[in-house]
């Protein structure tokens, strides 16, 4: 007997089951979304970080400000107090 067109045409048996496609989707999905969420917890931990280190620079910044104006304030003083010996010592002479 010959087969019919369409019997010959059958499609070829299911290589993995259902159940087992929908495992291995499930499995991508929750691998995707663990990744996605790392990344997000990355960010901000980064984010958190630079914000961390901007403050660090500010302060330091401000640190080196305040010692530069109280070393320039001592250095005014200091030649102050040499102009005016040097007015005394002018006086004395004159």
């Amino acid at each position: 007997m010959h087969k019919s067109f369409s019997q010959t045409l059958k499609s070829p048996p299911a290589l993995i089951s259902s159940s087992t496609l929908e495992t291995i989707c499930k499995g991508a999905l929750g691998g995707m979304s663990f990744g996605a969420y790392h990344q997000f917890n990355t960010n901000k931990i980064m984010e958190l970080n630079n914000k961390v280190i901007d403050e660090k620079h500010k302060y330091e910044i401000d640190k080196l400000r305040n010692e530069h104006k109280n070393e320039m304030n001592d250095l005014k003083n200091q030649l102050k107090i040499i102009q005016q010996q040097q007015q005394q010592t002018k006086s004395w002479w004159l």
